[in-house]
Formats: structure tokens, C-alpha cells, sequence
């Protein structure tokens, strides 16, 4: 029989309620040592002077069985401590205890000073990451039945003091920052069994913006993006911010901000982890109520010196890669933070291609050095779908000057939350701008076509075979049929506004010789003349022009105009066969200038957004704003006009995600010539 099965026999037995088995059991257990005696002796007399306490009766005069007044007054006090103690523990289940250790310790002594107990337990489950500093497991609060995330201090760290006050360290300011997207931490101790430090904090799972920026980046590359999925990465960046925000009004900056140090759930939950290289300001609220209560260590815990690097590299500012430790402020975990909109943005982290040369790994220091004196990544050669305005908040964050970043995390946050504001009032101008496009290549389908049609209907003018016939005829019959084509000409062109110029042509041996020709007047679009032979068009035939003879009869051919110098024309061609010999004779002409065909159709669209027409030389033959300078290129006035151009070369229209710029491609029948359209959203 042990003690305490013996204890609790021997208090039975005062109170008469031992069964005989029991009776016997006790006996034999007193008989067998002198000591088990004295204790019966002792807790018959106990129990007798509280009985008479109790009672309030006559004490025994024999001192043998009579306890002092200092004895009793104690014994009094002890019942007292005992009765708090029972309650208390009635009110929890308890399977083992777990011992804290006070962190107001000095450097040399022993990590365990001072225990105190408390009732509660964890079973580890397993493990679910592992640092230089600590483990981190799955583990169960067998009191309150629920999961948590336990870190423990290594056995390896622990041997250094220095470590385990860090580890202390960073349980008291994860502690003491008690904010919605800050990790709560529920309690922090020693373990018994191991003797080493952990604190609980809560279990949220195992997925990390890390996890969520990658399933986002692999849906994109594998072109089932869905916008939602960047939307929640931007709304639990914003978090992460406010997060961040709130520890430096406390004093602290965090130092090692990356998207594995932000933990999600499935409900929106957001939570900054591992406050392990924090750094505390010390004329900060959290560096001043640590100091207060004992808890703040020396220098060498809460401050680290100049020359050290401390964080992730692939996410670190170049102050901290440069090893300026006393630089370290709020506008470090800026960059932090625009290193993980970074991360949002393209998939990778923004130095993750400077740690490589030629193929291979750079060297610790050449890395770091590379970090401290080279410019932030532009998030665009990455991916270059990403939004511009996006890009320049994070490039700002980003910058490798600390004053030209946001001053906050709160600014930076601010911006980026504009930025959504605004993105639903962007979208709906840009959809405008996009079905704008499509219309006005749709009208200017009809343009030309109608331009295709005017030009077929002049072949079938019977002074086109008259006029031809009387150029083996006398001087007298040629003017009468070139005055009869010419009366024609004129009346058509009177009804087609759009109408530039109307020509009949003969070509032989690859000259071209004009036979009639109407102009409209640039000054005086009322002014429509037929230019005498003096002024009409003799000279080599153009490549349009061979094309235009090569095509069935009836056939059009549609290009830019490339005789009228000055003006930016559009000019259908359609071949004119000799009637009697059935052989190709000349070629008929119907321009019309660019200018004519789109400004009545803008008018009629009513849009106020900026316009470009571009040909395949990135010649821009028209801008909506009247702005562009004779003879301009697309490259040196459209910004984004290199990524346009590859895009409509292969696809019918260019959609890109800064709803900034839309295009569509209007491509010429029988040749490869086209136009591109290119929309500019009004600001």
C-alpha cells in the first residue's frame, strides 16, 4: 500500500466509515513501519482538535492531546488554503500539469527559476514546420478539447541563453499584440518532460498566402483566371496592413514579413505569424510596458547590432541585406509588405531572380549585396498582365530609397484599397470603351464595303468600254465618251460624302495612265471638280495596282493610297477587261480619306475616348484628339503599342487587364494590309 492510498484510509477511519476489509488492510499497513504509526498518531490528533474547533467545545487539558494556540491558528489556515484549493480544482479536469517559467531571469542563471502550475495539457499530434528556432506542431487542449498550434524551443537553440530569452521574447510581443489579424496566443510555459519553452497559439491550418498566391498564379497560367481569386489575395493583403499597422503604433516592426508568415482559413481569416525578429522601438507603448513589468531583456536581445542581417532574402529591404540595423524602421515592413503584393502579383518573390547568375546560385554575400544596391524588379516582366496602377503602388513600396516610399503601412493599404474601389468604375468605362471598338470596326466594315461596291458599280458604266473603244478612234469621239464617264463620276461622287477621288485607269507595260479623274476638295468639301489631262497620273504601276489587275472580274482590292502625298487614303481597285478581247485593259478607283470615313461614324458612337487608327508601318493615320503630329508613330504616342501590335497579329482583339488600352485589327481583303484600332479610356 502506498501513502496516499494509506492517507486516505486513515481519514476514513477518524470519520468511522472503513468497511472491515479496509479496517484490516489499515491495520496491517500501520503495523508494518514505525513511521506509518506516527502519521496515524498525527492526523488522529489534527483530526480531533478540528472536530473540537468545529464543535466549540472544551478543549482536553492533557497537552499529549492538545495542540497549541500558534498550532491550531495555522491548522486553521491550512483548512482554509486546502477548502480554496479543492474548489478550484473541482472546477477542472486535469490529466498532467504544466509548468510556466518566469521570463524576468538574468543571463547566467537557470532557464527554470521560479514554476508555477497550472491545470491543463497538450498532446502533440504532429508536426507541421520546423525553423532554426522552434518547432511547430498540431497539438490538442485536452482542458478545452480543441486544436492548437504549439511552438517549442529546439533542444539545439535552447542550449544558448541569448536564444531562449528570444524565444521568450517573441511570446511576450505576440502576446501583448492583441489584434483581430495578429496570431492570439493563448499561454506560453516549459515543458516537464523535456524542459523546454513553448507557447500555444491558435491552429487556423495549414494553408498560408503562400499557398493561396500559388493556386492563383497556376489557374492564370493555365488560363482559367478567375478575377475573385485576386480580389480575396488583395483583400487579405489589405489585413496583413492593418496588421502591421497596428504593431508599429505599438512599437514594433516585424522584420520578416512574407506571404509564409500570413496564415488563412477558409472563412477569411487573416493572421500575421512569427514575430521572431521583431525589433521594439524603444520609446515605443510595448517596449515601455515591458520595461515596466520586467519583462524587457538587454540590448543584445531587443536590439541586434549594425553589420547583422536579420530576415528572409528573398522578401528583405535593402537596408536589412546591407546590414544597417539601426535603419530599420516602419518603412522596412513597407517593403515587406510590397514585397508581398509582389508576390501577389507575379507568383514569385522580387529577389528571387537576383539569386541567380548564369544559371546558377549566387553566394550568400553576393546575394545580399546584390539586394542592397539594385532596384526593385518591375512586377511587369513577370507577368504582363499586371495592372499598372497596381504596379506602381507596389513598385512604390518597393523603392530602394526609404523616403519614397509610403510612410505607413496605412498608406500603403489606402492605396491599394482605392485601387479596388475604383476597379468596378474602371471595368464598366473599359466594357463601354470595348463594345465602342467593336462598333466603329464594324461601321467602318460597312465603309468599306459600300468604297468595294462604288468601285464595282463603275465597271459596269457603259462609258468604261466606250471610253476604251475610243482610244483607237479619232480625238472627237474620245472627248465625247470621256465627257459622258466624267458627267457620271461627278454625279456619284456628289451622293457619297465619304468619296475622296474616282478614277478610270489603263495600264500596259506596267505603266499607269489615268483617262478620267474626280477630286473632292480639302478646304471645300462641296468643291468636287474633274481634273483636266494635264493634271492627271502618268507614270510606273504600283504594286497595288498588279494586284488589283491579278483579280477575277468584279473583284475588289482594298490598300492605303500611296500616290496622294499628303493624304491618309483608303483606295478599292477593281479591273476593267476588254469586252471584245475578254484581256485585262485598266483598272477603275473609288478613295475616300480616312478622316471622312471615321469622324461621321464618331460622331454617331458620341464616345469621348481617344481614338487611333494605325496602319502596318505604325503610322498613325488618325487620333481622335487632334493632338498627334504630322507623320507621328504609334510607338513614340501609344504606350503600351509594342504589346498591341504582337496581339492583334494573332488575335482578333487586344483586352488587357489596366483597362486602359482596347484594340481590334481590321485586315484588308486580298491582301495582308490592315488597320489597327487602337482605344485610349478617357481619364
Amino acid at each position: 500500500m502506498n501513502d496516499m492510498k494509506a492517507s486516505e484510509l486513515i481519514s476514513k477511519s477518524l470519520s468511522v466509515s472503513l468497511s472491515e476489509n479496509e479496517q484490516a488492510e489499515l491495520n496491517q499497513h500501520l503495523s508494518e513501519t514505525e513511521e506509518a504509526k506516527s502519521f496515524s498518531n498525527l492526523s488522529t490528533l489534527i483530526q480531533k482538535s478540528v472536530s473540537d474547533m468545529n464543535r466549540g467545545g472544551a478543549v482536553p487539558d492533557d497537552p499529549e492531546v492538545r495542540l497549541s494556540a500558534i498550532a491550531k491558528e495555522r491548522l486553521r489556515k491550512s483548512v482554509r488554503e486546502a477548502q480554496q484549493q479543492s474548489l478550484a480544482a473541482s472546477r477542472q479536469v486535469a490529466e498532467k500539469t504544466t509548468y510556466y517559467q518566469n521570463s524576468n531571469q538574468d543571463e547566467g542563471s537557470s532557464p527554470v527559476d521560479e514554476n508555477r502550475q497550472a491545470v491543463c495539457r497538450f498532446t502533440l499530434i504532429r508536426k507541421l514546420g520546423e525553423g532554426g528556432l522552434g518547432t511547430v506542431w498540431l497539438a490538442r487542449d485536452e482542458k478545452l478539447r480543441r486544436n492548437v498550434a504549439l511552438k517549442e524551443m529546439t533542444a539545439g537553440a535552447a542550449q544558448s541563453p541569448k536564444m531562449w530569452k528570444r524565444f521568450l521574447r517573441e511570446a511576450e510581443i505576440t502576446g501583448h499584440l492583441e489584434h483581430p489579424n495578429v496570431v492570439p496566443l493563448y499561454m506560453s510555459g516549459v515543458n516537464p518532460e523535456s524542459g523546454l519553452p513553448f507557447y500555444a497559439m491558435r491552429f487556423l491550418g495549414k494553408q498560408t498566402l503562400s499557398d493561396a498566391i500559388r493556386e492563383y498564379h497556376a489557374r492564370r497560367e493555365d488560363s482559367s483566371e478567375n478575377p475573385i481569386l485576386l480580389h480575396r489575395l488583395l483583400t487579405a493583403f489589405l489585413d496583413v496592413c492593418q496588421a502591421i499597422a497596428f504593431a508599429h503604433s505599438r512599437g514594433v516592426i516585424h522584420r520578416d514579413l512574407k506571404p509564409e508568415n500570413v496564415a488563412l482559413d477558409n472563412f477569411g481569416q487573416v493572421l500575421v505569424l512569427d514575430w521572431g525578429l521583431a525589433k521594439l522601438d524603444t520609446d515605443g507603448e510595448l517596449s515601455t510596458r515591458l520595461a515596466l513589468s520586467g519583462s524587457m531583456y538587454d540590448s543584445s536581445i531587443s536590439q541586434t547590432m549594425a553589420g547583422d542581417v536579420v530576415g528572409t532574402p528573398l522578401y528583405m529591404a535593402p537596408e536589412q541585406a546591407a546590414g544597417e540595423m539601426d535603419q530599420l524602421d516602419e518603412r522596412t515592413d513597407v517593403y515587406g509588405l510590397g514585397a508581398i503584393l509582389f508576390a501577389i502579383l507575379t507568383g514569385n518573390a522580387p529577389h528571387e531572380k537576383s539569386n541567380r547568375s548564369d544559371g546558377g546560385t549566387l553566394r550568400v554575400q553576393d546575394f545580399l549585396d546584390s539586394i542592397a544596391n539594385s532596384d526593385a524588379p518591375r512586377p511587369k516582366d513577370v507577368n504582363p498582365s499586371v495592372p499598372s496602377d497596381l504596379e506602381a503602388i507596389c513598385l512604390r513600396a518597393m523603392s530602394k530609397d526609404r523616403f519614397a516610399r509610403q510612410p505607413s503601412a496605412t498608406e500603403l493599404a489606402s492605396e491599394v484599397e482605392s485601387w479596388i474601389a475604383g476597379r468596378h468604375q474602371r471595368q464598366t468605362k473599359y466594357d463601354s470603351m470595348r463594345m465602342t471598338g467593336r462598333d466603329l470596326k464594324s461601321r467602318l466594315c460597312v465603309q468599306l464595303r459600300q468604297l468595294a461596291v462604288t468601285a464595282q458599280f463603275m465597271v459596269e458604266l457603259p462609258p468604261i468600254q466606250g471610253l476604251l473603244a475610243a482610244l483607237d478612234s479619232g480625238r472627237e469621239e474620245y472627248s465625247t465618251w470621256r465627257e459622258r464617264l466624267t458627267t457620271i463620276l461627278l454625279a456619284l461622287a456628289k451622293t457619297k460624302a465619304n468619296l475622296s477621288g474616282l478614277s478610270y485607269c489603263q495600264i500596259a507595260d506596267d505603266r499607269i495612265n489615268e483617262l478620267v479623274r474626280i477630286e473632292r476638295s480639302q478646304h471645300d468639301v462641296s468643291n468636287i471638280r474633274s481634273l483636266p489631262q494635264s493634271r492627271l497620273r502618268h507614270g510606273a504601276a504600283n504594286t497595288f495596282h498588279k494586284i488589283v489587275m491579278q483579280q477575277f472580274p468584279g473583284e475588289c482590292s482594298i490598300d492605303f493610297d500611296l500616290l496622294t502625298a499628303g493624304n491618309d487614303r483608303i483606295v478599292c481597285g477593281v479591273p476593267v477587261f476588254d469586252d471584245a478581247t475578254e484581256e485585262p485593259f485598266g483598272l477603275v478607283l473609288a478613295e475616300a480619306e480616312i478622316e471622312n470615313l471615321v469622324r461621321p461614324e464618331l460622331q454617331a458612337i458620341e464616345t469621348q475616348d481617344t481614338i487611333y487608327l494605325v496602319d502596318d508601318t505604325e503610322q498613325i493615320l488618325f487620333a481622335s484628339n487632334r493632338s498627334r503630329v504630322k507623320n507621328s508613330l504609334a510607338p513614340d504616342v501609344i504606350s503600351r503599342w509594342a504589346e498591341i501590335k504582337r496581339t492583334t497579329s494573332d488575335s482578333p482583339e487586344y483586352i488587357e487587364t489596366d483597362r486602359e488600352f482596347y484594340a481590334t485589327r481590321l485586315a484588308f481583303p486580298q491582301n495582308n494590309n490592315s488597320i489597327r484600332i487602337v482605344l485610349q479610356v478617357a481619364d
